[in-house]
């Protein structure tokens, strides 16, 4: 069984070891078994695959080219030629059997799609597996190649995804330090992802961090401003609300330092008064509830 690791350094574990990236024959060999993978056990033609490797201008003798590519990449591997091997010839191209081989992100993908229709604590497990096959970014020894940075943006919203309904059902089963750590794996696969975000203010405020949860809110509001001139949605909002003027922590018998509480709501308060246009930002905090105070006896 060959095996392929995509995640990180491409690196191809034979019989006989380890190949790593630098023994994969050069960067073209290395690159022919990175999109093969991607193709899953789908046969690439030799024209798509050229028109990949050489970025939509392969040279004329190409096919002379490729094909000396595809037999140091075998001889890498230490694998047959023909039909007949892991990296098998087909009609005007070339497949990887996918009896012959295993790749780390079709593993991916297969346990995430047998999370969707699983029971909650299943798909969790299924989740779990998965991210935990993700070591490194997906081609990690392809910063440039258009077809790798491709790949890696559709790998990326998966990986949110993925991330994001492991939170929600670790949520569900009372499992919030897993959904806390799921939520923040979104996050930091994708800091725009506002469902996210959600998932991460509920499970801090479910666990009795309320001021973590409030935090959160006011980090995804400074990001959504820097990167689109956007507030959050109404349902990110009105959940901010929600946690401002529940009382989880206490009756959930956790026990908070109401110092750090109101320092965290004294901060907040800032931020929302430094967002009101044409408002001076008060220096002191006395003089920042004055301030406040008229604007609530104002409205």
């Amino acid at each position: 069984m060959l095996e392929i690791r995509l995640f990180g350094a491409t690196t191809a574990t034979t019989s006989q070891g380890a190949v790593g990236p630098a023994e994969l024959g050069g960067v073209k060999p290395r690159q022919i078994l990175e999109i093969l993978a991607v193709a899953a056990g789908a046969p690439v033609p030799k024209d798509h695959l050229a028109d990949l490797l050489w970025d939509g201008r392969p040279p004329r003798s190409y096919l002379g080219t490729l094909e000396s590519y595809v037999c140091v990449l075998r001889r890498s591997l230490g694998l047959a030629r023909g039909r007949g091997s892991a990296i098998a010839t087909v009609t005007h191209g070339y497949v990887l059997d996918p009896a012959a081989v295993r790749i780390d992100l079709v593993e991916f993908r297969t346990l995430v799609r047998a999370a969707v229709s699983a029971e909650p604590a299943v798909a969790l497990g299924n989740l779990e597996d998965a991210l935990a096959l993700v070591r490194g970014d997906l081609f990690a020894g392809e910063a440039y190649a258009t077809w790798a940075i491709r790949e890696r943006a559709v790998f990326q919203s998966e990986m949110v995804a993925a991330a994001s309904l492991a939170a929600t059902h670790a949520l569900e089963l009372g499992e919030l330090g897993v959904a806390v750590r799921m939520a923040r794996t979104a996050i930091a696969n994708d800091a725009l992802a506002e469902e996210a975000w959600r998932l991460l203010m509920q499970a801090l405020r479910a666990s009795g961090r309320r001021s973590e949860a409030l935090r959160a809110y006011f980090e995804l509001r400074d990001t959504l401003i820097d990167e689109l001139g956007a507030d959050p949605a109404p349902e990110s909002q009105e959940l901010y609300l929600e946690i401002l003027r529940d009382g989880d922590s206490a009756a959930a018998g956790v026990r908070v330092d109401g110092r750090d509480e109101v320092r965290m709501l004294m901060r907040l308060l800032r931020q929302a008064v430094a967002s009101i246009p044409g408002l001076e930002e008060p220096r002191s905090d006395r003089a920042l509830a004055e301030v406040a105070a008229s604007l609530v006896g104002a409205a």
